[in-house]
């Protein structure tokens, strides 16, 4: 642990470094009943996120994972069934495992099918909370592959003009892989942020922005809490524009898998799609990284709107944030840290073991 001090007010700063992290989850998880597979794969993905600086999909919903399996919402267990529709199409029952295994399996078999026929597809039904999107496009760009998924979420923004959860933020990411250089990544969600950016200014006791939600009323509120855990609802990214794509990435991963969708989906029947395109199947890789990097050159030499600004790729800042935090470790707030130190108390786990 690091302190710092800030004026008269002395401020905790707590690091987990990038093993401990890994370890942290993967010890919590079997704790509770999940197989060390599930558990390596849901904390490789969650090590994904905070290591990126995506803090909204890592520790911070640790806690929400275990209630979930103490509570039979996701399952320890799960039978999981594989349905093929067409050479190229599969479906996948999950019922209801945690959704980064299930995700990963799922994008795995994209892949395969993708070096056999050009294009792999896998819907999943009957899964839970997958965390970050990125990752499994990222696994399809390892592959030379362009990568896309979606997945549906419990209804967390109203359609536009609507004052009620009815539509998820659903996200949507792309990855495309580049020659000797890292990935361009699209991870974003529909609303203008996700929800566990809430949660966190919560624990911090800070404000969220204006335009990040309204109340439980229908009206804008800067209280994170109002905005989220006390019943509001999170605010479509472009209003109009951002509530037609979540309606759309609904009818993708809930509708057509035959998952939940809208109103009718729970923490236990989301629903994701999974694709990924063999570049080489379309044209030679080589023509392929000529025609990105000069696309990439134009965009990173445009004329800047102020000498000082910085143009950066879809990703990039992740990236830089990736770097240094596999040096420095990941830092966590107080609360986050009670929060855990609490967890690893009640399993009976050693917290001098992670921090």
């Amino acid at each position: 642990m690091v302190f710092l001090i800030v004026w008269s007010e002395v401020t905790l700063v707590i690091k987990i470094q990038k093993e401990n992290h890994n370890q942290l989850i993967i010890d919590i998880l079997t704790k509770v009943g999940l197989s060390n597979e599930q558990a390596e794969m849901a904390s490789k993905i969650m090590n994904y996120a905070d290591i990126r600086g995506i803090d909204s999909h890592g520790l911070i919903l640790l806690k929400t994972y275990v209630e979930r399996i103490r509570n039979k919402i996701i399952s320890k267990e799960p039978i999981y069934k594989w349905f093929q529709k067409t050479t190229v199409i599969s479906l996948l029952d999950g019922d209801h495992g945690i959704g980064h295994f299930l995700g990963n399996l799922a994008m795995e078999e994209a892949i395969k099918t993708a070096k056999k026929n050009s294009l792999g597809l896998v819907l999943v039904k009957n899964a839970t909370h997958y965390g970050a999107s990125g990752y499994y496009t990222e696994l399809a760009a390892k592959h030379g592959m362009i990568g896309i998924t979606t997945t549906n979420t419990m209804p967390l923004m109203a359609p536009t003009g609507g004052a009620e959860r009815v539509l998820g933020n659903n996200p949507i990411s792309f990855s495309v892989p580049r020659e000797g250089e890292d990935p361009v990544v699209v991870d974003i969600a529909t609303s203008v942020v996700a929800a566990g950016k809430l949660i966190l200014q919560n624990q911090k006791n800070e404000p969220i922005p204006e335009g990040w939600a309204l109340d439980k009323n229908g009206k804008p509120t800067t209280d994170p809490f109002e905005g989220y855990e006390g019943g509001g609802t999170l605010l479509p990214i472009g209003n109009h524009k951002g509530y037609a794509l979540s309606f759309i990435m609904d009818v993708l991963a809930g509708v057509l898998s035959g998952s939940g969708y809208g109103k009718k989906v729970g923490h236990s029947d989301i629903g994701f799609i999974m694709m990924a395109i063999d570049i080489e199947q379309i044209m030679p890789r080589e023509q392929f990284n000529i025609r990105l990097d000069d696309f990439i050159t134009m965009v990173k030499g445009a004329k800047k709107a102020n000498k000082n600004n910085s143009i950066y790729l879809p990703g990039e800042i992740e990236y830089s944030k990736k770097k240094e935090r596999e040096k420095h470790g990941v830092t966590i707030n107080e609360n986050l840290y009670k929060e855990l130190k609490q967890l690893i108390s009640d399993l009976e786990l050693s917290v001098d073991q992670y921090f």
